[in-house]
């Protein structure tokens, strides 16, 4: 009994002694996996998994660690979020590690990017106790760099959206005179309304913008007397009208008419007066078609016919003369020199479209100028605020740019797509892709929405969305769309079809060449992309995507 109680006692002096003796060492970089390897920008953010793979025999029973990603770069660092792990004999919550077994562990990382993490480090920090007393655990560097190729998305790029204007070269103008007759006589007085319609005609003569179109001459009686009668009286004020004009040496084409009896003209005037029994004289004109009954049922309304005869009868017996002409407008050379000159004297609809000839041809400066003189001139005109704010972006001027915006929302432009498109590309240039997305739902039939809507999914990290809505666009962005799911040929394909090609065109070649092991291409894009831009040459140095070039000299003489 002794010899058994004494074996027990030696047994337990054993375990305690052996989980006294149980440490915990240096965490060692193999340790661990990161995914993705190397880190990743994506919807503005590195983020990703750590897997702890922790060996037999290592995490004591009796220990709690707690483990926080860090992520360090030059100047500062950000910490993720701590996750604790704990021994087989720790009373917790945590998740537990067999120390015999060993065990796998996964937590994950975020961190809200800045320019500065692209030369990073991603370590892990550890806070450890040991029998419930703190235990030193050294950092381990478990990944090192950030790819931040999706950070080459511009939103400045874009071309934002101008409103179009309603401009009408050539306008017409109608001159109307009537030449009123007496009762049953057709023979032609002149009048001062006459007069001025031969003058109008005349003068159109001898000004090589104004061109006579036509004259239209519809002669009529007034709709009592019988059918025959008033026939061959209009007809013969017809006549006599035409005749007239001749005399008059008015040589604008006639297109001449005569109404027998003019019923239409009747109901209108009649309509529009108060006349006495007004309404029942119109159900008599809707409830019958002959002329002779609509006659005789209007005559026996004795008191409204008298006031008829005197007063819409006499209206009805009438040449009416209608001359158009046709206003030619300033041409476009006209336009340009007048906007450059004395831009007050045109109207808002001359002004956007002298701005639009001027961007037409390539001369962005004088259309900048149109714009903003217009802007000055029609402040409530949510067209001149909208396009004043597309300069401003184009220049790069964004706060500039809000500010035209907001005067276009109002006055009028809160639910128009150029200003909604134009909004949206202010979030994206903010790094705001939800915001805009919100903006570009009210976009609708702006031409480059889908390259707008392809920049909004680059930045929400939404790659393959943005490849369909870029479609067959040719622009920088199109192409970082297809490298961002790894279709580099046809990013290859998209930049060489670049109608204006800058350094980042050239940079993203680079890229992809590199991702194709082209190395001559490499270095001949990315020197190209330098003699664009210098920064371009630091970019390529920290640059991950040309990792496995920075050794070499052909590299190093480019970049330096």
């Amino acid at each position: 009994m002794k010899k058994s109680l004494l074996r027990v006692g030696m047994g337990m002096l054993l375990v305690a002694a052996f989980a006294s003796c149980q440490k915990l060492g240096p965490m060692k970089a193999e340790y661990f996996t990161v995914n993705p390897n190397p880190l990743e920008v994506k919807a503005g953010k590195v983020e990703g998994t750590i897997t702890a793979n922790f060996p037999e025999k290592y995490f004591a029973e009796k220990a709690v660690v707690e483990v926080t990603p860090v992520l360090k770069y030059n100047g500062g660092e950000a910490l993720g979020t701590p996750v604790s792990y704990q021994g087989t004999k720790v009373q917790g919550n945590d998740e537990t590690i067999q120390y015999k077994a060993g065990g796998t562990v996964t937590q994950g990382f975020s961190f809200v990017y800045i320019p500065e993490m692209a030369e990073s480090v991603l370590s892990l920090r550890f806070k450890a106790t040991l029998n419930g007393k703190e235990v030193q655990v050294p950092e381990v560097d478990i990944a090192i760099g950030c790819i931040a190729t999706s950070t080459l998305a511009d939103a400045s790029s874009v071309s934002p959206a101008f409103a179009k204007d309603k401009f009408v070269r050539d306008t017409k103008e109608v001159t109307e005179a009537s030449i009123m007759f007496a009762i049953q006589k057709s023979d032609v007085k002149c009048n001062d309304d006459v007069k001025a319609l031969n003058k109008v005609a005349a003068d159109a003569q001898n000004d090589a913008k104004r061109t006579v179109e036509g004259l239209t001459l519809v002669s009529a009686a007034s709709p009592d007397g019988g059918y025959e009668l008033n026939e061959k009286l209009a007809a013969s004020r017809e006549k006599n009208t035409q005749a007239f004009l001749k005399k008059q040496k008015n040589q604008a084409a006639i297109d001449a008419k005569y109404i027998a009896q003019d019923w239409d003209g009747f109901q209108k005037l009649v309509q529009e007066s108060s006349v006495k029994d007004k309404d029942l004289i119109l159900r008599v004109l809707g409830a019958y078609q002959d002329a002779e009954q609509r006659e005789k049922e209007i005559k026996n309304l004795s008191a409204a016919y008298t006031e008829l005869a005197s007063d819409i009868l006499p209206k009805l017996r009438r040449s009416h003369l209608a001359l158009t002409i046709n206003v030619a407008g300033k041409t476009d050379a006209e336009l340009l020199e007048i906007a450059k000159s004395n831009s007050d004297s045109l109207t808002v609809e001359e002004l956007l479209y002298a701005a639009k000839l001027a961007c037409t041809s390539g001369n962005k400066e004088d259309a900048a100028k149109f714009t903003a003189a217009n802007a000055a001139q029609n402040p409530s005109d949510w067209r001149t605020q909208n396009n004043q704010g597309a300069v401003n972006f184009a220049k790069g001027d964004l706060s500039a740019t809000k500010s035209a915006l907001n005067n276009s929302v109002n006055n009028g432009g809160a639910n128009e797509p150029e200003t909604n498109f134009n909004l949206g590309l202010v979030a994206l240039e903010e790094n705001q892709p939800n915001q805009a997305q919100q903006y570009f739902g009210k976009a609708a039939g702006v031409e480059q929405l889908g390259e707008g809507q392809g920049l909004m999914y680059i930045q929400q990290g939404e790659y393959a969305k943005a490849v369909s809505a870029f479609g067959n666009a040719s622009t920088n962005n199109a192409a970082l769309a297809q490298m961002l799911v790894n279709n580099n040929d046809k990013a290859i394909s998209i930049l060489n079809n670049v109608s204006e090609k800058d350094a980042t065109t050239y940079y993203l070649l680079a890229v992809c060449s590199a991702r194709t092991a082209n190395d001559a291409q490499v270095y001949s894009n990315l020197s190209q992309a330098i003699s664009l831009d210098a920064n371009y040459s630091a970019r390529a140095k920290s640059d991950l995507e040309f990792g496995k070039y920075w050794t070499l000299d052909s590299f190093k003489n480019v970049v330096k």
